[in-house]
């Protein structure tokens, strides 16, 4: 089944100020329950406080626009047909514009600790092949211990064990390897990826863990053609073409509830907009918070939010070479760990503390993308080098947070400690590219208050909520509130994190507010968009500028922007 939708033009309401929905951040989440919102006939504006949309998907340029860094687009599972991803923009009309590449099939992460190098395959069946060739010693309890997350990941019943799975399923995935007796080498080869979702191995349930490999393991990594602001820029771009506006620079400071119903949103220049529906993808704790308020909290959901644990914070390294990495068959995507004690380091971080050897995930653009020329120049190469860090604002010499107006960049403690990071993060770095130092000509890094002041997330935290227990599965938050007409979207939400989780759950929460199941027409074959509204992408077509303020798409075909217009920084 096909179906289209004609929704109506802009400017069709008798007042240009009053919208069917308002939804206040344009991550992939936000766009993504804007862009349904709109092809389905409703009057959608987003509000993003930052200059660009895109949220951690979108991107930055430096050297004069020589080089291009994804802030947080470096690889994404089930992207193939049928997967998720697909499913999401092909209710859209999005498939053919933005383009998944796959990340070499033979294993599309390199991961390496002291004396071990590994691959991470396509399927189960030969991801345990491989743990056992790399640990041949421990076939017996990879065996039990890969057979347990499989069944607990998949649907496939020759490895469902029921009284294992209740077992074993909602313990702390360290509990699972240690009874399987599985060596520290093992272990950490098989949690090395968990800088992913940036949480403790001891507090996380073996059935999330399990499901973040499964996520990888069904049909391998993707990234992009063209980088992570792709996503934003043709997202805003159905918005725009049916009858909705994306504002940036345009911070949210209320979200107005009147008689218990969501009404519309203040923002922080005092306008007033009104909505018959609010969808929020901004951070979950700060929606809660600052932006509703405890006297529109149930006094279970405030207990909630007091207490809420979020992911911890990253610490990013961005660097350009002057060399073409895929000459050196260098891996597009590596999980690089200095030591094989993976718990350890969580643990000193967690106590405020960033030990001297970091661990670095490795991404490289260029290597990425068969033409790469959005990265980098011929002859060059881009490296996103992520870690993690302390999220406490002492650690980093602030007292106020950026958010809220406190300033940092400048202050010589802060700028020492993050100099001593990115050599840090540096180091490990040497491990998979020994001449990195030697061939650098760009380098810049951001911190957890980077990503406060550009996400406006609590902590600087990249994954929303943490992945205890009590935040999984019926105890996640739902998208739709107890406040009539608010809705709730982005990685804090029953769809989980992650730029496919979130978008496919911005599907979800759009549906929420029409009250139907858009995932299932979908499925179905439903297609909402009007291709034929859509705007004709050219050669010299710019994501970046498409996602920028006043920008509406068809003012994109544009060459890049000049190195002096400001950018969006890490």
């Amino acid at each position: 089944m096909t179906q289209t939708s004609t929704p109506p033009t802009p400017g069709s309401h008798e007042d240009p100020e009053t919208w069917d929905v308002v939804v206040v951040g344009a991550g992939p989440g936000g766009l993504t329950t804007a862009a349904y919102l709109a092809a389905n006939g409703k009057k959608v504006l987003v509000l993003e406080a930052n200059q660009v949309v895109g949220g951690s998907t979108q991107v930055f340029r430096r050297a004069g626009n020589k080089f291009e860094f994804d802030v947080g687009t470096h690889y994404v599972g089930e992207c193939g047909p049928g997967g998720r991803m697909q499913t999401t923009l092909s209710g859209l009309a999005l498939t053919e514009r933005i383009n998944w590449l796959r990340q070499r099939p033979e294993g599309h992460c390199q991961i390496m600790i002291p004396g071990t190098t590994f691959q991470t395959p396509t399927g189960w069946d030969t991801y345990l092949e491989r743990l056992i060739a790399a640990f041949p010693d421990e076939e017996e309890g990879l065996r039990r211990c890969v057979d347990i997350m499989r069944g607990i990941a998949t649907n496939d019943r020759r490895f469902k064990r029921p009284l294992a799975l209740l077992r074993w399923g909602v313990r702390p995935i360290t509990t699972l390897m240690k009874a399987c007796g599985l060596s520290a080498d093992a272990q950490a080869v098989i949690l090395a990826e968990n800088g992913d979702y940036t949480w403790p191995p001891h507090r996380t349930p073996a059935a999330f863990h399990a499901g973040f490999l499964d996520h990888y393991l069904q049909t391998g990594a993707y990234y992009p053609r063209g980088g992570g602001q792709m996503i934003g820029a043709h997202l805003t771009d159905v918005i725009q073409t049916h009858g909705g506006r994306v504002r940036t620079k345009t911070r949210v400071e209320r979200i107005l509830i009147e008689d218990g119903r969501a009404v519309g949103v203040r923002l922080r220049d005092g306008e007033e907009i009104r909505a018959e529906a609010v969808v929020s993808a901004a951070d979950f704790k700060k929606t809660w918070a600052e932006l509703v308020g405890d006297e529109h909290l149930t006094r279970r959901l405030r207990r909630r939010v007091k207490n809420l644990e979020m992911t911890l914070p990253m610490f990013a390294v961005y660097v350009a070479l002057d060399v073409d990495l895929r000459e050196r068959d260098t891996p597009p995507l590596a999980w690089v760990w200095p030591t094989n004690d993976i718990d350890g380091y969580y643990r000193e971080v967690a106590a405020g503390r960033c030990p001297e050897q970091m661990p670095v995930g490795i991404s490289c653009p260029t290597a990425k993308d068969p033409e790469g020329t959005h990265s980098a120049p011929p002859g060059y190469s881009t490296l996103e080098l992520v870690s993690w860090a302390p999220k406490e604002y002492e650690f980093w010499n602030v007292e106020t947070g950026p958010a809220d107006g406190g300033s940092y960049g400048r202050d010589e403690r802060y700028l020492a400690l993050k100099e001593e990071l990115t050599q840090r993060v540096l180091d490990t770095a040497e491990l998979m590219i020994p001449d990195i130092r030697e061939r650098l000509v760009f380098c810049e890094a951001s911190t957890p208050i980077t990503q406060e002041r550009f996400t406006l997330t609590t902590d600087g935290n990249c994954y929303g909520i943490a992945p205890l227990l009590k935040n999984l599965g019926p105890f996640r938050p739902r998208v739709k509130t107890h406040i009539p007409g608010l809705f709730l979207a982005g990685n804090s939400t029953e769809h989980l994190f992650g730029i496919n989780a979130t978008m496919y759950g911005g599907m979800g929460t759009a549906g929420a507010v029409l009250g139907r199941d858009l995932v299932q027409e979908v499925r179905d074959g439903a297609v909402f968009v009007d291709e034929s509204r859509l705007t004709p992408v050219t050669e010299d077509f710019d994501p970046l500028l498409a996602s920028k303020p006043g920008s509406v798409i068809r003012r994109a075909v544009r060459r890049r922007p000049r190195a002096e217009e400001p950018l969006t920084t890490p």
